[in-house]
């Protein structure tokens, strides 16, 4: 089974973008077992469980591929990178091989499932690699976090006051305004900030307020939907980051970006990059 993955790895990174995502979904759902596969990127262990699609898309190098193309021409060595909701550690091993040794990136999972099998799976991690249990919103202190049995498949879990999940699993966690966090850790200047955080997308910007003022973030990656539940988080994201100097962007396929006016959109449901004017 290994080999067959392998030969259909090659076949989907040299396909063109037309029928990928089905071969991984398909194809790879086919070649799935139960035993995981571990995974090593750029010093990071995952072990990826091909069952589950979030981990074929892993995999098969199609996850976030739009954002991993726009951070590989973005990042720099040395750069520092702040990377709260890591789940399994992919977006951050992505980040470690951009910044490389010099660089620094910092990763915030407060889920106790995820943050387990992420120190579990890389108990000597590579020395720029910084894991704390945590998660940022406006203000330090501690919270209330609910786990779910979903979060490893479908990354899904979130602070107390964003979702009440029926299958919530409640337990307490450390929690930052990024601001505070910066100034413990001696962090001046973040070349990328990635705030999928499921609702607490908001309260973490809110809490960046002197690293805005300072424009000492270059690019933001915010997760944004614009359903009607969620749209008034999406407006209030949209007016502190135009307030700041930032100006929205679509990544496409390749990496390279173009502008998009948010709210004039009825539905939405994407990663957003926020740039510096």
């Amino acid at each position: 089974m290994p080999a067959l993955r392998t030969g259909l790895k090659a076949l989907i990174q040299g396909l063109p973008t037309r029928g990928r995502y089905r071969l991984a979904d398909t194809v790879g759902g086919w070649l799935a077992s139960a035993a995981p596969q571990p995974f090593v990127l750029n010093g990071v262990r995952m072990d990826l469980d091909h069952r589950q699609l979030l981990h074929r898309l892993v995999y098969y190098g199609l996850y976030e591929e739009n954002v991993v193309n726009f951070l590989e021409r973005t990042l720099k060595p040395g750069d520092v990178v702040l990377d709260p909701g890591a789940n399994i550690g992919y977006m951050a091993a992505v980040m470690l091989g951009l910044v490389g040794p010099r660089g620094q990136v910092w990763s915030l999972e407060p889920s106790a499932t995820a943050y387990g099998r992420l120190t579990e799976a890389n108990p000597h991690p590579p020395a720029h690699w910084h894991i704390l249990q945590a998660a940022l919103t406006d203000r330090t202190g501690r919270m209330t976090f609910y786990d779910t049995p979903r979060v490893i498949d479908r990354g899904f879990a979130c602070l107390e006051g964003v979702f009440e999940p029926k299958d919530r699993m409640p337990h307490e966690v450390e929690v930052f305004r990024l601001d505070d966090l910066c100034a413990a850790k001696g962090i001046e200047q973040i070349a990328f900030l990635k705030l999928d955080i499921e609702g607490s997308e908001l309260p973490a910007l809110r809490g960046a307020q002197e690293l805005l003022e300072r424009r000492a973030i270059a690019n933001i990656l915010v997760e944004t939907s614009l359903e009607a539940h969620l749209r008034p988080n999406a407006e209030g994201v949209d007016a502190l980051l135009r307030a700041a100097g930032y100006r929205s962007y679509r990544a496409e396929r390749n990496g390279l970006t173009v502008p998009i006016d948010v709210l004039a959109h009825r539905m939405l449901r994407e990663d957003i990059i926020w740039k510096l004017a």
